[in-house]
């Protein structure tokens, strides 16, 4: 259920680089307190990678309210599989339960390869 869907990407990526972020602060505070050793023990050290993971957070911070404000654009589909409410977003896109391909579009529609035997 992590990867399916735009959205669920969008976010997923967004919540990796708030992650990411933090550790960039760790790293820095890591280093000043002397955990990395004596050469990354300096103040100058600790402010980059302070700022470099201030960046990160307010990076995604923003992501997240792009995604939102994506997310309330998105055209409600009930999917033909699971029957449930979901996003779409673009031509085409996956259920976010199901991860069936749904298509607005009838020529972006998937081919259907079942065969009854």
């Amino acid at each position: 259920m992590l990867f399916t869907g735009k959205l669920n990407k969008m976010r997923n990526y967004a919540m990796l680089t708030c992650f990411a972020g933090i550790g960039v602060m760790y790293i820095g505070y890591a280093g000043f307190a002397g955990f990395l050793g004596q050469i990354f023990q300096s103040q100058l050290f600790m402010a980059i990678f302070l700022i470099l993971g201030l960046i990160f957070v307010m990076g995604s911070a923003v992501f997240y309210m792009y995604i939102g404000m994506l997310s309330s654009k998105a055209l409600q589909v009930e999917c033909p599989k699971c029957k449930r409410v979901t996003k779409l977003i673009g031509q085409t896109d996956d259920c976010m339960y199901c991860r069936q391909t749904l298509s607005v579009d009838p020529k972006y529609a998937p081919k259907n390869t079942e065969t009854n035997v």
